[in-house]
């Protein structure tokens, strides 16, 4: 199937039905079955009895899927830092990727002095990644000594290859890769996740991968808006378990959180329910994004 194309099937129905409920913030049936976006992925809604309420997006990912590809945002000094800010919607379609989410921590940001909706950075305003960020086998951000939590572990990449490390520097070979945290789940077992960021709720972004390596999973959760408050950390891992993951790193949120695939058309769709500054579906501008690209052809059927 190919950028989520409708075809004359019971799956096609399915997708059509499910993302006009997820356009109204509703669940569905195929929302709770999971639809088949590409060969070797899958998405669904979840709703999640943790400590609070929350709407999980998952998507699955079959590793050992001919062709997939991920990658990472690479550097643009254009505007004098290492990246140029751009909602995750914008990037997708620049670089033609099938899915895509936001990446790491990065700065500066801020709510501007005239109120929420003067936020920093707009779409084209220049960032720095916090910590480390390889793309193509070049450093984007270089190692960086930072004494926090959310900077204490590195998303790696090659070709479709996951690994989580610890530390700011991924596996000799690994071309790409993201530098964020915390951990949430090492060889299986979770981390001590106790500070403030990590209890409160809030909408997170995580990536996770199976013992196996074979498997991988995106998890975002929306957060701060009516039915789904967001998760905390200990959520978030627990999360991933049930999934079967045995390794998942914590990426950037709250209003970067934003899951996106490319639709029929070519164009961006939004997945989850990103919110900024405070409104709900509103996109936040961020430094860099993992991508995943999927070879696929216009109809291709999915099986």
């Amino acid at each position: 199937m190919g950028r989520l194309s409708l075809r004359e099937t019971a799956l096609g129905v399915s997708v059509t039905l499910f993302l006009t409920a997820c356009a109204a913030g509703h669940d569905s049936v195929a929302a709770e079955a999971g639809v088949a976006l590409y060969p070797g992925i899958r998405y669904k809604q979840r709703e999640v009895a943790a400590t609070h309420l929350a709407r999980a997006h998952i998507v699955a990912i079959d590793l050992r899927q001919a062709g997939l590809r991920f990658g990472v945002t690479p550097a643009d000094t254009s505007e004098g830092m290492e990246q140029v800010a751009w909602t995750t919607s914008t990037y997708l379609a620049r670089r033609h990727a099938q899915l895509a989410i936001n990446g790491g921590f990065f700065s500066p940001w801020k709510a501007g002095s005239t109120g929420q909706d003067d936020y920093y950075p707009h779409e084209g305003d220049a960032v720095n990644a916090s910590g480390a960020l390889i793309s193509e086998g070049r450093v984007v951000s270089p190692v960086e000594a930072i004494k926090t939590e959310r900077i204490n572990s590195m998303l790696c990449f090659k070709q479709s290859q996951a690994q989580i490390v610890d530390g700011q520097t991924c596996p000799e070979g690994f071309t790409d890769g993201i530098a964020a945290g915390p951990r949430l789940l090492s060889d299986g077992k979770t981390p001590p996740l106790t500070t403030e960021f990590a209890t409160t709720p809030h909408p997170r972004t995580a990536f996770g991968i199976s013992a196996s390596r074979e498997r991988a999973w995106i998890v975002t959760i929306d957060g701060r808006q009516e039915g789904s408050k967001g998760m905390s950390l200990p959520d978030l891992a627990a999360l991933f378990a049930s999934l079967g993951a045995a390794d998942a790193i914590n990426l950037d949120g709250g209003g970067s959180t934003t899951l996106v695939v490319e639709d029929d058309a070519g164009a961006a769709r939004v997945l989850n329910r990103p919110i900024q500054t405070g409104v709900v579906g509103k996109e936040r501008p961020v430094a860099n994004h993992v991508l995943l690209f999927i070879p696929h052809s216009h109809g291709q059927k999915q099986d």
